[in-house]
C-alpha cells in the first residue's frame, strides 16, 4: 500500500474514532440534557381525555358546582338561566349554608330570607324586588325565589354580600365558585403542552389538555405529591398536574372592584371577634337563683358580692306560658346594689320546657318582641349584658336559637352591652345546638361543666369529675375559642339516697356547708379520690324500717382547685359558678387566687 493511500486510511480511522467519540458523547451527555427540557419530554403514560360527566358518571343536563378545590358532590343543582344571552345564576340556601355562610336562615312561618352580619340584620322575601337592612328598606335588582320549599339566591346579590366569584362554563355546564377569604395562588404553564389528570400520577385519565402560557389556580394545602400538584383550569375542571410543568407560581389576595351592599362592607361572618371585654382579665361571674320580685331585696340583695367577683347573672327573665315574650323581676334596686360593688349585672334569660321555647323561637314576631323587651331593659336599668340559657329544644329548633342571637346581638353589640349564652357541654344529642356559630356570635360562651350525674339519673355519681370537666373543656375548644369560653363550676352538691331494698335512687341538691355538715355529724370519714377530683363520703342507716345509704362527691374548696387547675391550664376568658350562696366562703378565695 502506497504511501499516499496509508495516509488515506488513517484519516478514514481517525474521522471515524471521532465521529463515533461525537455520537457517544451526543447519545450519553447532550441527549439525556436535552430531555430534561420540557419542549422536549416526550408525552408519557396516559393519553386518554375523559370528559368530566363521563368520568364522574354524571348528567351533562344537570349543572355542577366546584368550589375552590372541590367539586361539591352532594350539593342540590343551582338554577342556570340565560338573561340577554348572560348566565343567570341561583344557588340554594342549603348550598349557601354548607359552603358559604352558615347563618343564612329561611324563617318559613314568616316567609323570611335572613342573612347577618356582626351590625346589620337583611330581610329578604321571595319574587319581591325590595329588601331591608336593619329595617330601612331598600330596591333588589333580582328577587330570590322560593321553589318546592327551597329559597334560592341569585348569584348578582351574593356578589355584593360576600368575597366570591361566582361564574358560570356553559361547555361543561358547570358553576365555578371561588371564594376569597383566603390568598389564591396561581401558576402558568410553562410546558409546550401539559394536561390535568384526575389523579395524581401519569396513568391517571385527563380531564384537560393545557396549554403554553395558560393559567391555572393551584391549591397548596394540598401539598405536592409524586410531582403533582392538585389544580384547577380557568374553566373550571380540576385535577393534579405536574409541578415542572408550571412557571410564575404567586400567591395573592384578590382586591374585589364591585360594591357590597352593606356599610361595614362584605360579610365576613366566619371571622372570631375578640370579646367585648378587657384584654387578659378574667370573667368571674356567678349565676344568682332568684324566683321572684321580692327576693331582689329580702334575700339575696342581703348576702354582700365577694370582691373578686366581675358579674353576676340574676335569673330575671323567663319565656312566659304563652310564648309570647318574657316574664320578669328585674330590679332597679339590685342593678344599684350590684354596681355600687363594681360587679356587672347580665341578668339570664331562660327556658323552661320544649314546647314554650320552641313555639317562642319558631316565631319571629315573638322574637322580636322579646329582643325589643330586653333593648327596653338594658337601656332602662343599665344592664351591662345579657345572658341567654335555652336548654330544652329539639334538633329542628337549633337554627331558630342562632337566629335570635343574631337578632339580639346586633342592637347590643351597637350598645356595647354584652352578650353571652350558656351551653351543654358537647355530646352527640346536643350538637345540634352549633356551639360554633353561638361562638361566632356572642362574646362568651358559658359550658355547663357539671350535671355529670343529674337530677333524675338512676345511678348515684358526682357532679362534674375531672375527666368529665376536661373533656368537656377539650371538646368545647375545638368550636369556641378559649379567649370567649366560660368554664362553669359547680358550688352545690347533690345528696344521693339509695335504697337496699329495691336499689332505687334519689338525690336532692344542697350546698357545700350542708353536705359537709349532713355527713360529718354522721361519723363520715371523708376519702381523696384523685381521679374523681374530690372527696367521696357514705353513710348508712336505718329509715321507716328500710336500709338507706347516703353518697355525696363533695363538692368544696379542694375539688374546686382542682377545676381552677384546668381553666388555668387553657388559658380560659373566666369562670361562672351555679349558683351563689350555695357555696362556703373560703370557695370565693380559692377562685380569686386563680383570676387573671
Amino acid at each position: 500500500m502506497s504511501k499516499k493511500n496509508q495516509s488515506a486510511l488513517i484519516n478514514l480511522i481517525v474521522t471515524f474514532i471521532v465521529l463515533l467519540g461525537l455520537a457517544a458523547l451526543i447519545w450519553w451527555v447532550i441527549l439525556p440534557r436535552i430531555r430534561e427540557l420540557t419542549i422536549f419530554q416526550p408525552f408519557t403514560g396516559n393519553r386518554t381525555v375523559v370528559d368530566f360527566h363521563t368520568h364522574f358518571n354524571l348528567d351533562p343536563n344537570v349543572p355542577q358546582i366546584v368550589v375552590n378545590s372541590q367539586r361539591a358532590r352532594d350539593a342540590y343543582p343551582p338554577i342556570v338561566e340565560n338573561r340577554m344571552s348572560e348566565p343567570l345564576i341561583f344557588l340554594r340556601a342549603d348550598f349557601l349554608q354548607e359552603f358559604v355562610d352558615p347563618f343564612l336562615f329561611y324563617d318559613e312561618g314568616a316567609r323570611t330570607f335572613f342573612a347577618s352580619s356582626r351590625y346589620e340584620m337583611l330581610e329578604f322575601t321571595p319574587n319581591v324586588s325590595r329588601y331591608t337592612i336593619n329595617g330601612e328598606s331598600f330596591e333588589l335588582t333580582t328577587p330570590i325565589r322560593l321553589i318546592d320549599g327551597m329559597i334560592y339566591v341569585p348569584a348578582d346579590l351574593l356578589h355584593q354580600l360576600y368575597e366570591i366569584t361566582i361564574e358560570y362554563f356553559a361547555d361543561y355546564n358547570m358553576v365555578v365558585i371561588t371564594t376569597y377569604d383566603e390568598s389564591v395562588t396561581t401558576a402558568t404553564v410553562s410546558a409546550n403542552r401539559s394536561e390535568i389528570r384526575y389523579n395524581n400520577n401519569r396513568s391517571s385519565p385527563i380531564t384537560t389538555l393545557l396549554a403554553r402560557y395558560d393559567t391555572v389556580t393551584i391549591f397548596p394545602e394540598y401539598g405536592e405529591v409524586e410531582g403533582f400538584v392538585r389544580a384547577r383550569s380557568e374553566n373550571g375542571l380540576l385535577g393534579y398536574v405536574p409541578v415542572n410543568d408550571l412557571e410564575n407560581i404567586t400567591a395573592s389576595v384578590p382586591v374585589l372592584t364591585r360594591t357590597p351592599l352593606l356599610n361595614s362592607g362584605f360579610m365576613q361572618n366566619l371571622v372570631q371577634h375578640p370579646p367585648n371585654w378587657p384584654l387578659n382579665t378574667s370573667v368571674n361571674m356567678v349565676w344568682d337563683l332568684i324566683y321572684t320580685y321580692d327576693a331582689n331585696t329580702v334575700n339575696r340583695m342581703q348576702i354582700p358580692l365577694h370582691e373578686s367577683l366581675t358579674v353576676v347573672s340574676p335569673t330575671w327573665f323567663r319565656i312566659n306560658n304563652e310564648s309570647t315574650f318574657f316574664d320578669t323581676i328585674v330590679s332597679r334596686d339590685y342593678v344599684n346594689w350590684a354596681h355600687e360593688q363594681g360587679v356587672l349585672v347580665w341578668p339570664m334569660v331562660f327556658d323552661v320546657n320544649e314546647p314554650v321555647s320552641e313555639a317562642f323561637l319558631m316565631d319571629r314576631n315573638a322574637r322580636q318582641q322579646g329582643v325589643n323587651q330586653l333593648l327596653f331593659y338594658v337601656d332602662t336599668f343599665g344592664l351591662d349584658g345579657i345572658n341567654i340559657d335555652f336548654e330544652h329544644l329539639r334538633p329542628h329548633v337549633g337554627p331558630y336559637k342562632i337566629q335570635f342571637l343574631r337578632e339580639l346581638a346586633i342592637p347590643l353589640r351597637e350598645r356595647g352591652v354584652v352578650l353571652s349564652a350558656a351551653v351543654k357541654i358537647p355530646i352527640p344529642a346536643t350538637m345540634f345546638y352549633r356551639r360554633d356559630l353561638i361562638g361566632l356570635t356572642v362574646d362568651f360562651v358559658q359550658v355547663m361543666t357539671y350535671d355529670e350525674h343529674w337530677a333524675t339519673s338512676p345511678v348515684a355519681g358526682p357532679n362534674a369529675s375531672l375527666p368529665w370537666v376536661q373533656g368537656a373543656i377539650d371538646n368545647m375548644l375545638l368550636e369556641v375559642p378559649a379567649e370567649k369560653l366560660i368554664m362553669g363550676l359547680p358550688l352545690y352538691n347533690r345528696k344521693w339516697r339509695i335504697v337496699q331494698a329495691d336499689g332505687s335512687v334519689s338525690q336532692r341538691a344542697v350546698g357545700m356547708q350542708f353536705a359537709r355538715n349532713f355527713f360529718e355529724e354522721r361519723g363520715v370519714v371523708w376519702e381523696w379520690d384523685p381521679i374523681v377530683g374530690s372527696y367521696f363520703g357514705y353513710t348508712a342507716e336505718i329509715e321507716d324500717g328500710e336500709f338507706v345509704v347516703y353518697q355525696v362527691w363533695l363538692e368544696d374548696e379542694r375539688s374546686i382547685r382542682t377545676k381552677m387547675q384546668i381553666f388555668e391550664t387553657h388559658n380560659l376568658a373566666g369562670v361562672a359558678g351555679w349558683s351563689r350562696g350555695l357555696e362556703t366562703a373560703e370557695t370565693w378565695d380559692v377562685i380569686a387566687h386563680f383570676m387573671r
